[in-house]
């Protein structure tokens, strides 16, 4: 019975031990797509911060430091705004925000005025 129980013990360690050496390494460091992949390339260019400060402002967008006039994807960095930025060129206007836009829109809290108290 002890034999049994100890092999039973053995086996659910080893299968702990084999399924563990396939999951992946949460401390590595995570893996760019190389240049021939497929995925990778298709993916489109976020905007992942933006430093407003007048004309001095930057913004990082698709993996590089975008400022006022930069060249970016068939237009130019026109706007810098707290949450987005504009690239204008020959097929229009468009907008790049740092959130989802329905994640940027929420209902807005209606507050009544505080009501005047006698005295």
């Amino acid at each position: 019975m002890a034999t049994r129980m100890i092999g039973l013990a053995l086996a659910a360690l080893m299968s702990t031990t084999v399924a563990a050496g396939s999951m992946p390494d949460p401390t590595a460091p995570p893996m760019s797509p190389s240049p021939s992949d497929p995925a990778g390339a298709s993916a489109p260019a976020g905007l992942a911060w933006v430093r407003v400060e007048g004309r001095n402002s930057v913004a990082w967008f698709g993996g590089t430091t975008v400022k006022l006039g930069d060249a970016v994807e068939g237009g130019r960095v026109t706007e810098i705004r707290e949450d987005h930025i504009v690239i204008s060129g020959k097929d229009g206007r468009r907008e790049v925000y740092l959130l989802d836009p329905s994640v940027r829109k929420q209902p807005q809290a209606h507050l009544r005025p505080a009501r005047k108290t006698r005295k």
